[in-house]
C-alpha cells in the first residue's frame, strides 16, 4: 500500500507541475482535451507506444502528450472509459513528446488488481501490477502512472 501512497503524491505533484507550467507559460495556448485513445497523435512519426491493460474492475486510461519547441507548446489529453477485462491500444507517437500515462480504477474494492505493459516499437519500458490489498480511504485513489519525457526515446525505468 506504501507504493500507492507514494504513486499518489507523485499524481498530486505532476499535476501542480502542469498548472504551474501552464500559468508560467500562457495558460496551455494550444491544448486539446479528447474522449478515445487516438491510433497516431499529430504527425506521428516517432514510433509504436503499445499499452496492453488488464484490471479486474472499471477503470480510465488516460494519456497525456506535451510537445515543446523553440517558439510553440500543444499538448493533448486523451482517455478511455474501460470495462474490467483486458485491453490494449497501440499509438504512432509523433517526436519531442511526452507526458503521463495513466490507469485509474473506477470504484475498486478489495482485490482488485490493476496491469500493464507499456512497449516502444516492441521494447518493453513499464510493466506494473498492483493489488488493492485494504479498502480506499477518503480522498485516495487506486492507478498505475508512468511518466515519460519524451515517448519517442522511451528506455525501461524512466519513471519519475
Amino acid at each position: 500500500m506504501g507504493g500507492l501512497v507514494k504513486r499518489g503524491a507523485l499524481a498530486v505533484l505532476g499535476v501542480a507541475v502542469t498548472l504551474a507550467w501552464w500559468t508560467l507559460r500562457g495558460g496551455g495556448t494550444g491544448s486539446q482535451a479528447q474522449q478515445g485513445i487516438p491510433s497516431r497523435v499529430w504527425s506521428g512519426g516517432g514510433g509504436s507506444l503499445a499499452i496492453q491493460v488488464e484490471t479486474t474492475c472499471p477503470a480510465k486510461m488516460s494519456i497525456g502528450f506535451d510537445a515543446r519547441d523553440e517558439e510553440k507548446r500543444k499538448s493533448l489529453e486523451v482517455w478511455e472509459p474501460i470495462a474490467a477485462g483486458a485491453r490494449s491500444w497501440t499509438i504512432d507517437v509523433p517526436p519531442r513528446a511526452g507526458g503521463y500515462i495513466e490507469l485509474n480504477a473506477d470504484n475498486p474494492k478489495v482485490g482488485d488488481r490493476l496491469k500493464w505493459t507499456i512497449s516502444l516499437n516492441g521494447q518493453v519500458i513499464d510493466e506494473q501490477s498492483e493489488t488493492l490489498d485494504e479498502a480506499l480511504r477518503p480522498n485516495y485513489a487506486f492507478f498505475l502512472q508512468l511518466h515519460v519525457d519524451d515517448y519517442s526515446q522511451a528506455k525501461p525505468d524512466e519513471e519519475g
